[in-house]
């Protein structure tokens, strides 16, 4: 029987739908172009565009891309990916991105190429399912670095850069987040549509470090959160609409891989990945596991991006909020942690259109 991408299209918009996007506002539109090619545009509403947020409106296509072509690899098949196919008729895509409907991508899949998916592959779609964007505090240990590293290597498999901050860089970062905030104001979530309630979080009680954005705190309700949140940065080589969506992609890898090496029954595979090593107390030679993290938890993430909406806002170069030699171009800053899987924004969104007509029709 011909194997078309009509037929997966239900599946391949709830996978999509799954993506993490910017103020859950689902910047993007699935188009079936012919029974073997999926079309991803990019369609912000005006408050996006106005509030300086194209870039991570993108960032978040290439999110919701990375969705789509793991689902089409588990449903064992292998798409094949052009981004930017507009570029023939409006160079501008080279350097900027407007509000208006936007051709980000286009995913053809032959009906004749099989591929099994790997083991990898159906353990991240496995993942897709269970990550969450998490505006709580985060609880019992660390994560291990063994899951930072992991991590690290999806986003590079993407072309992205992802690295893990010093406790120093982290503080200058949460600093900048907090600066960046009041001078953007905290009533951006409340203009746009379609936020739903599940998307905030407690008020932080540290206000002038606060591990989360002040867009979504809950004022009456205050939790104390961890006094050294895992701060994680990732950046791309140049600073153009492709490079947002290769960082949407490594992002969208990132989250799943540490989701995948996080959550799992207790002693499944991840669990040398749920522990850390620690000295004993009485013999400092001796290495000793401590205790795993329960297995209802997963490694989460929060996005404190507001230095950085502030540079595009104000037309500026976007800088690293502390000194470095590195010469990336920084385009989002996460905060990771253990998180309850039940817990969390889930799915969310804006409305999900029906599955389209057929073509032609």
């Amino acid at each position: 029987m011909p194997w078309y991408l009509r037929q997966y299209l239900p599946q391949l918009r709830e996978a999509v739908d799954r993506a993490p996007s910017i103020f859950n506002q689902r910047p993007w539109e699935l188009e079936l172009a012919a029974d073997d090619r999926v079309e991803l545009y990019l369609v912000a509403n005006d408050a996006l565009a106005e509030n300086g947020l194209l870039r991570e409106a993108v960032i978040s296509c290439g999110a919701a891309l990375y969705n789509l072509r793991l689902a089409i690899r588990v449903a064992g098949r292998q798409p094949t990916v052009w981004l930017l196919p507009g570029l023939s008729r409006d160079s501008g895509l080279l350097d900027a991105v407007t509000g208006e409907r936007t051709l980000l991508a286009s995913v053809e899949v032959m009906p004749g190429r099989a591929a099994k998916p790997t083991n990898a592959q159906q353990e991240l779609y496995e993942a897709l399912w269970l990550r969450r964007t998490d505006r709580g505090p985060y609880r019992y240990l660390p994560v291990p670095p063994p899951i930072l590293v992991e991590m690290e290597i999806a986003a590079a498999r993407e072309d992205g850069w992802l690295r893990t901050l010093s406790p120093a860089e982290s503080r200058r970062a949460r600093r900048a987040a907090i600066r960046a905030s009041r001078e953007l104001g905290n009533g951006l979530a409340a203009r746009l549509s379609a936020v739903p309630d599940s998307a905030y979080g407690p008020t932080p009680d540290n206000g002038k470090e606060p591990p989360t954005r002040p867009d979504f705190w809950l004022p009456e309700t205050m939790e104390r959160f961890e006094r050294h949140p895992v701060m994680m940065a990732l950046s791309t080589d140049d600073d153009r609409p492709l490079d947002w969506l290769r960082a949407g992609q490594a992002l969208q890898h990132a989250l799943l891989a540490g989701t995948r090496f996080s959550m799992s029954a207790p002693g499944g595979r991840s669990t040398p990945y749920r522990q850390q090593l620690d000295y004993g107390p009485l013999n400092p030679h001796r290495l000793r596991p401590r205790p795993a993290v329960p297995a209802g938890y997963a490694v989460e993430a929060s996005f404190l991006t507001q230095s950085l909406e502030l540079a595009d806002i104000r037309h500026r170069v976007r800088n690293w909020p502390w000194r470095t030699s590195y010469t990336e171009v920084p385009q989002i800053v996460l905060r990771v942690g253990y998180a309850p899987v039940a817990r969390g924004s889930g799915p969310g969104r804006l409305h999900i259109p029906p599955v389209l007509p057929p073509v032609g029709g």
